[in-house]
């Protein structure tokens, strides 16, 4: 129930080492059930569920009181199903502190995907410039498409002239080589004279057949010549239509080509911005989809919030009937206060953890933030950045909001969210006629005022050590010996002590005398307080032996 038992840890490790362990039986409603736990085990182990005891050591009784957590721990433990409802407490927390490391997560992917959205607004505005070039190009289009016809036919009408050129150049070629050969012809060979009578008259015949070919020859030179020239004629006349043909065709060909190239380019360029533009729309619906999902989320977070907050309620509905019950049975002399979600101590401590590192100047901005605005609100202000009303919440300019809360979205705001925001008891006792707050009382008042409530509680078994320590005999045997008089109806007190006015006064069901060699403890004897050997032990313990016993009877015999 309080720091101290860190060290009733430490010390059950040094006493059972690693293979010693610890074995109880209970007995619960004519059941019994077996616990045992070794110094390494986190939980006992056990035979079947049960309600554990509530143990005060000497030093618990004493300190108790004066923190907050202990004073609302003594207040829970009055509450059967306090640990339930903590353990629900626990797993929405865990829950609410991973749906808020997922909000995080979304936003951070929501702010990348509108930064690759950035340049969506550019490209619509270059696609509707490149529409517009496109429309113009396909209003000339007509015209081109003229330039393209005359341009098919010259290139078709030079084509067919290439074709006579290059025969041309062949028969050129074919009518110089006929010329070569025919002029060879006509050479001034002369034929061998016949001299003898029969041959005599063959030398006229030869030089006559002779003569007839020169002529033939040189008429079918001059033929080929001619020819020839003819074909010149053509063949300049085809050269120069190519030529006049092949500037036209260069015209027109650059006039269709430069329309085309640039005609390409606005739709190629158009194509690629299309492109980009449908890929960051695609994206523009992940974002419509990470905002809703974002939206879930956070009413996700809202609603664990919600609900944790129900149960806090609850609790709070709780302790306020065990708190009025508590200065019913006390009153005068103890009074129980408690304010609801008052402890906000953690959730200062997490939100510097927050902010420690963001360059902001928040140290005197915590205690404002943690007085005034929730941790569900500060989730609120911090989602939906609300600077003006945050800033009117906590009594500061709109600038110095905005910069605080535009840190806080950026972060995880789990630890701040499941940060433990208690109810806050106090303890007032009063002395001398007027009402001190426990923080103010001596060790022997603060033990009063722990047991006077740890007695009232009814629900629980209680092990109590040496509850005498620092308390007046008037005290225990008119307030402390009533108190458990009155709990044995309801429930078991277990005690360790040696006032013999505790076992004696409050009829001890059961007296258990321990020892030890040094080593370990063991039981010496046990029974009730008419047993003999009990009275005995009663006797020579805790009134100092039966002289003492005698010595203070006559002394108190005399007063009387």
């Amino acid at each position: 129930m309080s720091s101290s038992s860190d060290d009733s840890s430490g010390h059950a490790v040094s006493i059972l080492q690693g293979s010693g362990h610890v074995s109880i039986e209970l007995e619960h409603q004519g059941r019994n059930i077996n616990v045992s736990r070794s110094a390494m085990d986190k939980e006992p182990i056990f035979s079947e569920p049960f309600v554990p005891p509530i143990v005060f050591s000497q030093k618990e009784i004493e300190t108790i009181s004066l923190n907050t957590e202990g004073r609302l721990n003594l207040i829970d433990s009055f509450i059967p199903d306090v640990h339930e409802k903590s353990r629900k407490i626990k797993g929405l927390n865990r829950a609410l502190a991973g749906t808020s490391s997922q909000l995080i997560q979304l936003r951070k992917e929501l702010a990348e995907l509108r930064e690759k959205t950035a340049p969506l607004t550019r490209l619509k505005e270059r696609k509707k410039i490149l529409d517009s070039q496109q429309a113009e190009f396909q209003k000339r289009n007509k015209v081109v498409s003229n330039s393209q016809i005359e341009l098919n036919e010259t290139q078709n009408k030079l084509a067919r002239l290439m074709v006579d050129i290059e025969s041309l150049d062949v028969i050129k070629s074919l009518l110089g080589s006929k010329i070569s050969s025919l002029s060879s012809y006509l050479s001034n060979k002369t034929l061998p004279l016949l001299y003898s009578e029969e041959a005599l008259h063959l030398n006229k015949a030869l030089n006559s057949a002779a003569e007839q070919d020169i002529l033939t020859i040189k008429q079918a030179i001059k033929n080929n010549e001619a020819m020839l020239n003819e074909v010149e004629v053509v063949y300049n006349a085809l050269t120069n239509t190519r030529l006049t043909l092949d500037a036209a065709a260069r015209e027109k060909r650059t006039e269709v080509e430069k329309f085309t190239e640039g005609a390409g380019e606005i739709l190629s360029e158009l194509g690629r911005v299309k492109q980009e533009i449908a890929q960051l729309e695609n994206v523009g619906k992940l974002i419509g989809d990470r905002e809703k999902k974002l939206s879930e989320v956070y009413e996700e977070c809202q609603s664990y919030i919600e609900k944790i907050n129900k149960i806090k309620s609850e609790l709070f509905d709780n302790r306020n009937a065990i708190i009025e019950m508590l200065n019913s049975n006390l009153f005068p002399t103890i009074k129980v206060s408690i304010s609801p979600q008052a402890n906000l101590s953690f959730y200062g401590e997490a939100l510097e953890r927050t902010l420690r590192g963001s360059g902001l100047k928040y140290k005197e901005l915590i205690p404002v933030i943690v007085e005034k605005v929730s941790p569900a609100w500060l989730l609120y202000y911090s989602h939906t950045l609300k600077y003006e009303d945050f800033a009117v919440a906590l009594g500061i300019q709109v600038d110095r909001a905005t910069r605080l809360l535009g840190y806080l979205n950026e972060q995880d705001l789990g630890p701040i969210l499941t940060a433990k925001v208690e109810d806050m008891v106090d303890f007032s006792l009063l002395d001398n006629g007027l009402y001190k707050n426990v923080t103010e009382l001596s060790i022997g008042q603060r033990c009063t005022v722990a047991l006077s409530v740890i007695l009232e509680n009814p629900s629980r078994v209680l092990i109590i050590d040496q509850p005498e320590d620092h308390l007046d005999n008037e005290f225990i045997a008119q307030t402390l010996i009533k108190a458990i008089k009155q709990r044995a109806t309801v429930s078991q007190t277990i005690l360790s002590s040696h006032n013999a006015n505790i076992p004696v006064l409050g009829h001890a069901a059961n007296v258990v005398n321990l020892e030890s060699n040094g080593r370990r403890g063991f039981i010496k004897c046990i029974g009730a307080t008419d047993d003999k050997e009990i009275r005995d032990v009663i006797e020579a313990i805790m009134e100092g032996g039966k002289d003492a016993f005698r010595q203070r009877s006559e002394f108190y015999s005399d007063k009387l």
